[in-house]
């Protein structure tokens, strides 16, 4: 119950909001990992960023190959 799926916003002034599948990232927290799904529309413009253009943490988690052209998925240990 500690980690669980929930998609947050953040509003001006910086307070994170629950909503639905508007947010353009959603995390995943499983037991040994965490799967972080960013939208290539990412600032809700119509232009899609590049996979290689994003990374995830100090290390540079790159991104995993995605089966789905709309979204760029990332995988990283609890540990990393």
């Amino acid at each position: 119950e500690l980690c669980y799926l929930q998609t947050l916003w953040s509003l001006p002034g910086g307070t994170p909001t629950p909503v639905g599948s508007l947010s353009p990232v959603e995390v995943e927290c499983l037991e040994a990992e965490l799967v972080v799904t960013v939208s290539r529309d990412l600032f809700g413009t119509g232009k899609l960023v590049q996979p290689g253009d994003l990374t995830l943490g100090s290390e540079g988690c790159q991104p995993r190959v995605s089966v789905d052209p709309d979204v760029v998925r990332f995988n990283a240990q609890l540990h990393e």
